[in-house]
Formats: C-alpha cells, sequence, structure tokens
C-alpha cells in the first residue's frame, strides 16, 4: 500500500504513466496555531486512459478534492494519500486540506521566537515532505512548474524559489504570489514566512542576480552580510566558469531558519541554513567560517547539479550529495580564501566517511535505495564523503579537463530534466575516451575500505625497494575487493625543527602490491607518506621509523594537508587498537603543541575525548582526565591573547576539567580571568554547561543566565544545562521529554546533548532497560526525524560493557527482530561504537 513510505516500484509505475505540467498552491497561514489552509492544483497528463494511481497528501482533514470536475472519494482518506482512479489524457485534479504545521522539520515547521513572541516558518521538503505542506506527486522524477500564492499576517515577509510577481493588502493580512518557476522537483518547492528582516545585493555575472539574505530580527544585530555575500558572488563566478552555464533561477536568497535538521537545503532560488550555521551570534574561529564557506557553496552547486539536472530516483542521492560536497571543496580552494580547504575535508569530512565505512552497516556508495525509510537512512558519511573521496579519484583517473568537459555537456544535454548515474559517465567517457565499467563497480558498487601499508628494503640509508602493500576490507566481512588507486608517496625529511617534503611522487596503485620504482636508491626519509595530497580513499600505515617522527613531529610538518592525513591515520590506528589511549594522549598533546589549524586542533580535540571516556580503561580514565585538562590548559596559556587557538583550548579545557583545582579555573574563565579571551553569550554558557555537568552551578545561576538570554538559543543551552545536571532527576527529565513530548526539533537535540554527559555514566546507566523497552513503540509512533533522534541519541553509548552489547543483541534478536530494517540498522551502528571502544580498551592495561 502506498503511503509516507513510498516505495521505488511505486514512484516508478507513477512516472511510467504520468507527466505533471504545473502546480497552482494557495496556502493560507493565518488560520491559527497548529495547522493551515492548502490547496493544490494540479494539471498532469496519463498515457493509459483509466489508469489508477494516488497523490500524497499528508494533513489533518480533507476539505474537498475533485478530478476533472468530478468529487474524489475520501471518506478512507487515511492522512497519507488520495487514490484516483479513471484517468483521463489530460487531467485537472484540485485538493483542498487542512494541513499540519510541522515541529520536527519535516513539511511546514512552525517556531515562535521567545525573543519577542514572533512566529516564524519555513519548509522542508526533502525527502518526501513537500506532501506535508500541499497534495503532490512526491517523488524527484515527476518535475513540474509550481505557482505559489500565500496568505500571511500584514507584518510578515514571504519568500519562495520565485521573485514576488503581486503584494496584495487583505484587511490585516497580505496576499503574496510567486512568478511561475522552472521545472524542478516537488523536494524543492519552498516557502519561509515571518517578521524575517533582511539585507540585498547583486551578483553581475553571465546575468544579473538579485541577491537577498534573510534572519529573524531578533538575530539582524549578529549577521555579517559582507562576508556571506562575497563568498556568494565568488561561488556565483567559479561556478558559472567551470560549468559552463549562467545560473539557472532568476534570484537567490539565503535564509536562517530555526528548528533545522540539516546544516542547509538547496531549495531552488531559496536556499535554508540552520540559523547557527548563517549567523554567529559570538566570535568563532576560522574554521566556522570556512565551514559557512563550504555550506553556502555546496548548496550552490545544487542549483545546477540536483536542481536543474535532477536524479530519476534516490538511488543517485551520493552522485547528487557527492557532488555538491566536491564542487564545494574544489571552489573554496580556488576560488576564496580558504585555500587550504582540502585540509578541513581531510580532517573533518573524510575522517566521518572512514567511520561510517567501517560499521557493521556499511554499503555501496550506490545503496539500494527501495523506499524513503532506506533513502532517510542513507543520509551518512558514505553518500556524502566518501562519495566526495571517489569523485576527486575519479577527476585524478579520467582527467580534470576531460571530467569538466564531460560535466558541461552532461548539464547542457539534461537540463531541467531527470538523469541517473548512466547520463554522466556516457558524457565523461566521451570526453575521456576511457570505458569507466570497471571504476564503477569496484568504486561504487563495492563497500568497504582498504589499508595501504609500505613494505620496505633499505640497505643501510637508501631503500632498495618501496613497496606499497594493499589490504582487504575488513569490513563487510569476507570482502575481497582491492581497489585500483591514483595516488602519492611523498618522503619528508626533518630539517631543523620541522618536517619538510623532499620528494613526491604519483603513480598508479593496483592489486595487492605495487611496486614505486622511483623511490629505489632514495636516501631513507624521517616519514614515509602513502597518499601524500590525498587523492585517493584509504586507510593509511606507517613505518616504524615514521611513527617514532611522528610521535615528535606530527605538529611541525609543514605541509598541512599532509599534517592532516597523518593525524587521521594515527587516529585511525588508535580506533583500530594498534596504539593504546596513553600512547594516542602523548602523541595528540604533543603534536597539538606544533599544530596551528584550527580545523585539526578542532577535531583533535574532539579525538582526545573519546580516547579518554571511549577508549581508556575504568582504571585509568581519571588520571588520563586530569592529564588532559592540564595539557589543554598548558596549550591555552600558551596561545595567543585572543586567538582562534585560545578559544578552542579554553572550551576544551572546560569540557575536560576533572580535579577540583581545574573545575575553579573554569570559573575563573567564566569571570574573564584569561586575558584576551572574550567571553560572550555563547561562551558563556558553554562555562556554565561545563560547571553544571560537574556540579558547580545553581539553578538560580542558570535561572539567571536564561532570563539575560531569553533567545532561542538561549532556552536550548539552558535545556542542555538542565539535562546535564548531575542528577537523576535531571535525566529523568532529559529522557522522558525525548522520549514523550511532541518536542521541537532543535529541543530534542538540547536535551540529548545534556543527557548523555560520559563522566555521568553512573547516572545513565537506569535508563538502558528503558531504552530497549520504547525502542519500538518510539519508532512506530513518531516521524522519521523523531524517532530516529531517540534511537541514536539515547542509546546507552557511554555504558561501554559487555551487558549493554548483550542487551542490545537480546533486542535484535527478540522484541526487534522483525523491526524495519532502518531501525535495526540505527541500533546496530550504535552497538558498533561499543564493540570497538571494548576492543580498544583491553589494550589499556
Amino acid at each position: 500500500m502506498p503511503g509516507l513510505n513510498l516505495s521505488r516500484n511505486e514512484a516508478k509505475d507513477r512516472a511510467e504513466h504520468l507527466y505533471v505540467n504545473s502546480y497552482a498552491v494557495t496556502l493560507d497561514v493565518t488560520k491559527g496555531e497548529e495547522t493551515f489552509y492548502s490547496k493544490s492544483e494540479v494539471s498532469f497528463t496519463c498515457n493509459k486512459p483509466g489508469y489508477a494511481t494516488f497523490i500524497d497528501a499528508v494533513g489533518r482533514s480533507v476539505i474537498s478534492a475533485t478530478l476533472n470536475g468530478a468529487a474524489v472519494d475520501v471518506s478512507n482518506f487515511d492522512g497519507e494519500s488520495i487514490f484516483l482512479t479513471n484517468l483521463a489524457a489530460d487531467n485537472t485534479l484540485v485538493i483542498e486540506m487542512e494541513a499540519e504545521y510541522s515541529k520536527s522539520g519535516e513539511g511546514l515547521q512552525r517556531s515562535v521566537d521567545p525573543a519577542d513572541g514572533e512566529i516564524y516558518l519555513y519548509s522542508q521538503g526533502e525527502t518526501a515532505h513537500i506532501r506535508n505542506m500541499f497534495a503532490c506527486f512526491d517523488q524527484p522524477s515527476l518535475k513540474a512548474t509550481f505557482t505559489l500564492t500565500v496568505t500571511t499576517p500584514g507584518h510578515w515577509q514571504a519568500v519562495s524559489n520565485n521573485p514576488v510577481e503581486s503584494k496584495t493588502t487583505k484587511g490585516e493580512s497580505v496576499e503574496w504570489k510567486f512568478t511561475t518557476t522552472p521545472r524542478i522537483p516537488t523536494y524543492l518547492d519552498a516557502l519561509i514566512a515571518g517578521p524575517y528582516s533582511s539585507v540585498h545585493d547583486v551578483y553581475k555575472g553571465e546575468k544579473e542576480i538579485p541577491l537577498g539574505i534573510y534572519c529573524r530580527k531578533s538575530m539582524m544585530q549578529y549577521l555579517d552580510p559582507e562576508d556571506i555575500f562575497l563568498i556568494t558572488k565568488q561561488g556565483f563566478e567559479y561556478f558559472e566558469k567551470v560549468f559552463g552555464l549562467a545560473y539557472p533561477f532568476e534570484k537567490y536568497d539565503q535564509i536562517a531558519v530555526v528548528d533545522f535538521n540539516f546544516g542547509a537545503m538547496e531549495n531552488a532560488g531559496a536556499v535554508t541554513f540552520r540559523e547557527d550555521v548563517l549567523v554567529f551570534r559570538s566570535h568563532m574561529p576560522e574554521k566556522a567560517y570556512l565551514s559557512r564557506a563550504n555550506t553556502i557553496l555546496h548548496e550552490m552547486a545544487h542549483m545546477w547539479f540536483g536542481d536543474m539536472v535532477t536524479m530519476f530516483w534516490w538511488d543517485d542521492l551520493w552522485l547528487n550529495e557527492s557532488f555538491a560536497e566536491w564542487s564545494s571543496y574544489l571552489a573554496l580552494s580556488e576560488s576564496t580564501r580558504f585555500k587550504g580547504a582540502w585540509t578541513e575535508f581531510n580532517s573533518a569530512r573524510k575522517n566521518w566517511a572512514y567511520r561510517q565505512d567501517q560499521l557493521s552497516s556499511t554499503h555501496p556508495i550506490i545503496a539500494d535505495m527501495v523506499d524513503m525509510e532506506a533513502v532517510n537512512a542513507n543520509f551518512d558519511g558514505i553518500t556524502y564523503a566518501k562519495g566526495a573521496s571517489v569523485l576527486h579519484q575519479l577527476v585524478a583517473h579520467v582527467g580534470r579537463p576531460q571530467f569538466i568537459a564531460g560535466l558541461q555537456k552532461y548539464f547542457a544535454k539534461h537540463a531541467w530534466g531527470n538523469t541517473t548515474l548512466n547520463d554522466l559517465l556516457v558524457e565523461l567517457e566521451a570526453a575521456s575516451g576511457r570505458k569507466l565499467d570497471t571504476w564503477v563497480h569496484t568504486w561504487l558498487q563495492t563497500a568497504g575500505v582498504n589499508t595501504l601499508r609500505p613494505q620496505l628494503e633499505i640497505d643501510g640509508d637508501t631503500y632498495t625497494s618501496v613497496v606499497i602493500s594493499q589490504e582487504v576490507p575488513l569490513v563487510p566481512a569476507g570482502s575481497k575487493e582491492l581497489r585500483p588507486h591514483r595516488l602519492a608517496v611523498g618522503l619528508y625529511d626533518i630539517s631543523g625543527d620541522s618536517l619538510n617534503l623532499r620528494k613526491s611522487v604519483e603513480l598508479d596503485v593496483v592489486g595487492a602490491s605495487t611496486v614505486v620504482t622511483e623511490l629505489a636508491g632514495e636516501k631513507v626519509a624521517d616519514l614515509l607518506l602513502i597518499n601524500d595530497r590525498d587523492l585517493s580513499y584509504a586507510k593509511l600505515r606507517f613505518d616504524d621509523r615514521s611513527i617514532a617522527t611522528l610521535k615528535k613531529y606530527l605538529g611541525r610538518l609543514n605541509d598541512p594537508l599532509a599534517r592532516a592525513l597523518s593525524w587521521a591515520a594515527i587516529w585511525d590506528m588508535h580506533r583500530d587498537a594498534q596504539i593504546s589511549s596513553a600512547d594516542f594522549i602523548e602523541i595528540a598533546l604533543s603534536g597539538l603543541a606544533g599544530e596551528n589549524d584550527d580545523a585539526i586542533v578542532n577535531i583533535v580535540i574532539s579525538q582526545l575525548g573519546t580516547s579518554v571516556e571511549g577508549y581508556a580503561s575504568d582504571a585509568n580514565r581519571d588520571k588520563y582526565r586530569e592529564r588532559l585538562a592540564a595539557g589543554f590548559w598548558n596549550l591555552m596559556q600558551s596561545s595567543a591573547p585572543a586567538s582562534d587557538l585560545q578559544l578552542l583550548y579554553s572550551r576544551a579545557f572546560a569540557a575536560n576539567a576533572h580535579t577540583p583545582e581545574q573545575i575553579k579555573n573554569v570559573r575563573g574563565i567564566l569571570n574573564g580571568e584569561i586575558k584576551g579571551l572574550k567571553v560572550d553569550t555563547d561562551r558563556r554558557w558553554d562555562f556554565l554547561i561545563a560547571l553544571t555537568e560537574r556540579g558547580a552551578t545553581t539553578q538560580a545561576e542558570l535561572d539567571a543566565e536564561l532570563a539575560s538570554d531569553n533567545t532561542t538559543s538561549g532556552n536550548l543551552l539552558f535545556e542542555t544545562a538542565k539535562a546535564a545536571t548531575p542528577n537523576a532527576e535531571a535525566k529523568a527529565y532529559a529522557f522522558n521529554t525525548v522520549m514523550h513530548q511532541d518536542a521541537q526539533t532543535s529541543v530534542r537535540s538540547a536535551l540529548v546533548a545534556g543527557f548523555q554527559r560520559p563522566i555521568q555514566r553512573h547516572l545513565l546507566a537506569p535508563f538502558v532497560d528503558l531504552y530497549f523497552e520504547n525502542l519500538l513503540s518510539e519508532w512506530e509512533s513518531k516521524s522519521y526525524e523523531g524517532a530516529a533522534k531517540f534511537v541514536t541519541g539515547m542509546y546507552p553509548s557511554w555504558i561501554i560493557s559487555q551487558s549493554t552489547l548483550d542487551k542490545t543483541n537480546a533486542w535484535l534478536n527478540g522484541v526487534g527482530k522483525d523491526a524495519p530494517a532502518v531501525l535495526r540498522k540505527l541500533v546496530k551502528e550504535s552497538q558498533d561504537g561499543v564493540i570497538r571502544a571494548l576492543k580498544v580498551q583491553a589494550l589499556d592495561i
């Protein structure tokens, strides 16, 4: 039966018989706090008169429905679908509904700003949620034009994909009508409405593009439009040149919204961003600006790849997201001030891919998206970061000029249509003259990550042989996949107080063993780095001399990308139980003393926390906590006043403070005792939450902080602080609110962050059984976002014990044996973290 979990076969059948011409959508958002009026007029054709199908329609009730003037029977409306029979060759369908606002960021989200009581709306259509806003054939292959009319309160702004055609005052309300869009998929149709404040500019390139930035009026004081517009204009100039086509839409608005599940969404001409991604209300390190620029460019790339040319079905979700990911980092490094962006890609995004690719749930990049539940579960590190890494490898494989030429032909040929991966491969093969079947099979249709390690023969101080050994993936079990890699091998030598590149050679690595002939006869290097320049996707290992060098010189390797690669490999060795927590802490704290890249520092700080709290034995954990906090304190003290590193290390110290003296020093930081450190609004919450977690604040102090910061962010941080309070009542409040209350997306996330505090694992233990007892009912009673937040957010990740594994297996083999595959996947992924932690802990004796 059709419904919320639309299947690929159902979508394929509809697409084979229907062609949608247009939607005329009319909304009225002045009807109350829970529902709004929605009218959808759909013009479509059918190549098989008499055919029966369904239209996706989610809402409280159907007011009326007619097909070609005749009433449609909706007496059995199930809240998800309206069934249509006896279609004609040409059809006009009109459906009026009482639709419901969302609290989970799926459909038309309604949020209240606590600072002024104003209401803000935004729509989120991806993956298949626009059906919650109006009735439609909600699948990417049935593109159409959209004409939107919306009635709002008189003081509101309204933004959609296209410019405003007319604005008519009707009493205390205003009716907005927008011009008609080009052919786009349903999930990209957008409405953003509320008393937003805005600034505007124009990009002048292949054509003039009106630009707008919108945010809540209470946040306007923090907006820095100059930098956002700068990155936006640099992106347009770069993409118009590389893609060979002018921007395909009429204007480009970027809107900061709250209660958002993702970083951003590529609605055509009206991109939405989670507010804290676009607007910084406190001082942020440079990494945050790089991350914001990356998100801006990622969504912009989608305007061509995804919006103008759209995947036929979600099987090619990976290509949509991987292309935007790869394109954004390319544009960052070549057209903006962030020339070292690929370093951040390696340290943050690629590590995400390696982590995901070693879970029991790993899957090929081309995943089998049988239905919408499978699609929702695959917005992961493989879809985004591994896919982008592999595209990077494909560019090296076919040649960049050839890749760009093929890409430009693909855009020109398929503009406003739907495609599959094969359509892109046809153009790349024609441009490069290379057949890509084998490459596609090994890189896109098989799972897992290979390990590359050096096999060296040395005579005195000279290499007589350098061989790269390739090992099959450990996961999935039984894999025999050995992949072709276009990569480089770098030789680095200690020179004075730094580690410098002597020579880098590029070659093709194929099979189990590849000889690097150009390095025979070279003097033995202090560091031999496989995958220098990060062209391929693989786990890396070092020879003994290289490991000894990295213990002392990791932070002084003068090439940032090589340094990021080395950091990532050392972390991976730790996760694989080849380096103990004691060794990793020693290497990392030594390396951080010389590290100046704040993106790398941020990642390593997080990894050190995981090492101490997850990978250290219970017997050693307290002394590691004290050592780690002391290390961060020293790094903070040695950082330049007012620097990004000082900010990062102050937060790291607070989050890891252990002894009474260290906790006292956190209070000193909060009170402004560190020269140069700006303790602004968000930083105050950072330090207050750290103190609260350690029982060093009072409820009155938290209440006073909220009173001085009664904003959306302030309320969320207050919820995190409440949940982090070290007593059973606070944990019960967080657990029960996430499980039972119809809370906003952002509130659930804030409570999970406060609940899951590893130094409070003794307080978390009583909730393990409650978690498993409620798993299935939570999944069945909530939408995907709410259910997934409970499943992954409340899993007992810090109760690292055989008992947790046993209880997980008991659920998987008992109550959850026949649970939906996606639910089982999320539970197994969470369990994988505990399995890995126990293995690494066994080293720490």
